[in-house]
C-alpha cells in the first residue's frame, strides 16, 4: 500500500488552519501541521488519530529561522514525498502608523512573508525533482488594498502576494502549481467573534474556504488558477 504524501500546513489555528488540515486528511494526506501553539496542534493530532488519519504536530516559532529549520527536519524525518505546502501563517496588527514600532513591522513581516520564503526554499527542490507539487498562500483584503492603520499588515500581505506571483512564473513551467488566495472577509471563529463582533451569517466559513485549497491542489496543469478571491455573499467589494 502506498504511503500517504505529505501536505504541510503552516499557521494552524483553531479556524482556517485546522479546517484545511481536516479537509486534506480526509483525502488521505499525512498532515505536517506547523504552528506556534503546541496545545492546538496536540488537540488536532488526537482528533486526526480518532478519525484514523495521520497528523504530525510541529511547534515552531515562524519568526525564527533556526526554529523553521528544526521544523523541517521533523518533516524530512517522515521520509515521504511532499505534495503541498500551504502557508496560512500571519500576524495581525491594526494601529496608527506614527505609533507603530519598527519591531512590530518587522515581526509581522517575518511571520507572514519571510517564513514563507524559508519554507518555499526548503520544499521546492523536492517538488522540482518530481516535477509536481502545489504551493498555496493565504492572503487577505490587505494584500490588494492597504487600509488606514494597516501599514504593517498590508505591507506583509502585499509582499506575500508578490512572492506568490513570482514563484508561479518561475516554477510553473517546472510542474509546480503556485496560487494565492485573497480572503476578502473575516473568518468565523471564536476570536474574530470576540474582537470584531461578527456573526456566522456575515463571515467566511473556514470549512467552506478549506474546500477551495483542496480544489486548487486537484487542478490540471492545463487550467491552473494563480489567484482566487473568496468573500461572503454579503461582503461589499
Amino acid at each position: 500500500m502506498k504511503e500517504p504524501e505529505i501536505a504541510i500546513v503552516v499557521g494552524v489555528g483553531q479556524g482556517l488552519g485546522a479546517s484545511i488540515c481536516r479537509e486534506l486528511w480526509t483525502e488521505g494526506y499525512h498532515i505536517a501541521a506547523v504552528a506556534r501553539r503546541p496545545e492546538i496542534l496536540n488537540t488536532l493530532a488526537e482528533e486526526a488519530k480518532s478519525a484514523g488519519q495521520q497528523l504530525t504536530p510541529i511547534a515552531c516559532d515562524l519568526s525564527d529561522t533556526d526554529s523553521i529549520l528544526d521544523a523541517f527536519e521533523v518533516i524530512s524525518a517522515l521520509d515521504r514525498s511532499i505534495t503541498a505546502y500551504i502557508h496560512n501563517a500571519g500576524k495581525f496588527a491594526m494601529e496608527e502608523f506614527l505609533n507603530m514600532q519598527a519591531g512590530t513591522y518587522e515581526d509581522i513581516w517575518r511571520v507572514t512573508c519571510l517564513s514563507a520564503v524559508h519554507f518555499s526554499q526548503l520544499v521546492l527542490p523536492r517538488m522540482v525533482e518530481r516535477r509536481q507539487g502545489t504551493l498555496l498562500f493565504t492572503g487577505a483584503t490587505a494584500a490588494v488594498r492597504g487600509g488606514a492603520r494597516f501599514a504593517a499588515f498590508a505591507s506583509a500581505k502585499f509582499a506575500l502576494r508578490g512572492l506568490s506571483q513570482s514563484l508561479a512564473r518561475e516554477f510553473g513551467p517546472q510542474g509546480i502549481h503556485v496560487a494565492h488566495l485573497v480572503l476578502d472577509g473575516i473568518i468565523d471563529c471564536d476570536w474574530t467573534r470576540e474582537r470584531f463582533g461578527v456573526d456566522r451569517d456575515s463571515a467566511l466559513w473556514s470549512e467552506e474556504v478549506a474546500k477551495n485549497y483542496r480544489y486548487l491542489m486537484a487542478q490540471h496543469p492545463s487550467a491552473w488558477t494563480q489567484e482566487l478571491d473568496l468573500r461572503p455573499s454579503v461582503e461589499q467589494f
